[in-house]
């Protein structure tokens, strides 16, 4: 069945059934046909034309109409929109009829028919009762009805007849409907069986396939959760710029990639003038204010994939430039001062916020440590803050 599972195991078995029996009258119903057409090839001669034609045009509509009937309850799947035992009903209305009409045909023919044809038709009742009992596997109800309705008016007819071999015969069909009956409900069982089975390992995969879908759910946050933490302790919780420990981290990665190469790295140590006096006349939060503005005009000047900006601690910043020749480097650290400068970052009018900068360049080599660049750049910054503050070294 096609129908999206459910997880509730009771309700999928019982359409699982019935999609099954319907599902197996595609076959049944024209076997029905067939064994309808035999028995009035077989008995044309013997029982008078307008009995067994009627007889034939009665079982070939029923079996038309119900063939008709079971393809489109298929097509549209409609007996998920009703109650499983109206659906199942409905279905055994339709096969007790077919069954009900080859019974009568003990009834109508017997008294034309000699033993030999009784026998025959007795054979053919019985493999289209084998047949269906077969095909209605899935609902014992529906089996022992149908095996029953074609089998007892052949018994009631033989058994009181009294004539010796049609009691006989009466007693084996008997037999034989015990027999169909015990048989039947053995493979019933085992159909059935298979559906629950079959149903109960859709409900493990649909516990399973809800299990995944929590654990990927799970993973989803556990990674965006890594992720913000990784951002957290890679990044300054002020300002929002790369802290020390990502400085570290970048500047070793982009000192080797530029020892491979052979490409120069710069490195520009930004420190902001006079912030303790700032800071000590204006409070902590508007010095933290103060940090965060020039951190962003930093940011807006460093704007390669590979720059990094980050602070390297209290009021100093470093911006690290891979591939970047030292008139580079000096050029992006002249434009940052003035842009700071130009803004008038000051809390009041009287008063101006200036940065120093120092530049270093290097081009690595093996004898040299990522951070002698760090190193040389310091050693500029002192120079420019010697030489006055407001400048680039």
């Amino acid at each position: 069945m096609d129908a999206e599972y459910s997880p509730n195991l009771e309700n999928q078995s019982e359409y699982k059934r019935i999609h099954q029996l319907y599902a197996n009258s595609l076959k049944a119903v024209p076997a029905t046909i067939l064994n309808s057409s035999l028995l009035l090839v077989l008995l044309w001669t013997k029982v008078p034309w307008e009995i067994i034609l009627v007889w034939f045009v009665v079982i070939l509509s029923a079996s038309l109409y119900r063939l008709h009937k079971v393809k489109q309850v298929l097509r549209t799947s409609s007996y998920l929109d009703k109650p499983h035992k109206l659906g199942l009903r409905q279905f055994i209305i339709g096969s007790s009829t077919t069954a009900a009409i080859w019974g009568a045909s003990f009834l109508l023919f017997s008294i034309y028919t000699d033993e030999a044809y009784s026998l025959l038709m007795i054979w053919i009742a019985s493999a289209t009762a084998m047949g269906g009992s077969m095909s209605l596997s899935p609902s014992k109800y529906a089996q022992k009805i149908f095996v029953c309705l074609i089998f007892i008016p052949a018994i009631i007819m033989n058994v009181l007849s009294g004539n010796e071999f049609n009691v006989t015969m009466g007693l084996l069909c008997i037999l034989f409907l015990a027999v169909l009956i015990i048989l039947g409900n053995n493979f019933s069982n085992l159909v059935n069986d298979s559906l629950h089975l079959e149903n109960k390992n859709q409900e493990l995969l649909y516990s399973l396939q809800q299990k995944n879908a929590h654990l990927e759910q799970s993973n989803q946050e556990l990674t965006k959760t890594k992720e913000f933490l990784t951002e957290q302790t890679l990044s300054d919780p002020l300002t929002g710029i790369a802290n020390r420990r990502s400085f570290d981290n970048t500047l070793i990665r982009e000192w080797n990639r530029c020892l491979r190469r052979q490409y120069p790295i710069s490195c520009i140590l930004i420190d902001v003038d006079h912030f303790k006096k700032y800071n000590d006349n204006y409070g902590h939060q508007q010095g933290d204010l103060l940090l965060q503005k020039i951190s962003y005009i930093i940011s807006t000047q460093a704007t390669r994939a590979e720059d990094l900006v980050a602070r390297y601690g209290g009021e100093e910043f470093v911006v690290v430039l891979s591939n970047a020749s030292h008139d580079d480097a000096v050029m992006l650290a002249e434009r940052t001062r003035k842009a700071v400068e130009e803004l008038d970052l000051g809390h009041d009018s009287s008063e101006h916020i200036t940065i120093s900068a120092g530049v270093a360049t290097m081009t690595p080599d093996n004898t040299q440590d990522c951070y002698d660049v760090v190193h040389k750049a310091d050693e500029k910054l002192y120079e420019a803050k010697n030489s006055g503050r407001n400048r680039t070294c």
